[in-house]
């Protein structure tokens, strides 16, 4: 970032230079003049600095799990549920928001297909993503994408 001096000098010579471009050297202009229009220069430039240091960062982390093949969702009648954790490849500063969706789905046929897909935690390093099913649905394999942001 230049300083206000090295800002005068450059604003200085744009005007030295304009002036010589347009041959208009019989209008010098005042040191006032050129004073105001760095000053004008500065605050805008601290402006512009003040919006960039309030404008929050926002950073993203995606991933994938899975219901393993034959897991304990696949047999059985009533509530049955696995919790699996995902680890971000960095921590984050805060608590992100996170969105999780149902990629993949595959169930017994002969049963209904019951499935529910929570995040039951999250802290800046990881999340805990619960998969759940009940009654007498059978999932053989689930696959759920998920998202987080801060």
């Amino acid at each position: 970032m230049k300083t206000p001096v090295g800002i005068f000098l450059c604003v200085l010579s744009m005007i030295a230079a304009s002036a010589t471009a347009t041959g208009d050297l019989a209008a010098p202009i005042s040191l006032e003049t050129a004073l105001s229009e760095v000053q004008g220069e500065l605050r805008d430039m601290k402006t512009q600095l003040r919006q960039l240091q309030e404008r929050s960062i926002v950073a993203c982390d995606s991933g994938y799990v899975e219901v393993p093949a034959n897991s304990h969702l696949y047999t059985g009648s009533g509530v049955r549920y696995l919790e699996i954790p995902a680890y971000f490849s960095r921590s984050f500063s805060s608590t992100p928001t996170v969105t999780v969706g149902l990629s993949h789905l595959d169930h017994n046929p002969g049963t209904n297909t019951r499935i529910d897909v929570t995040v039951v935690s999250v802290r800046t390093s990881s999340i805990t993503i619960r998969i759940e099913t009940w009654a007498t649905s059978h999932v053989v394999k689930a696959g759920v994408n998920w998202m987080a942001c801060a």
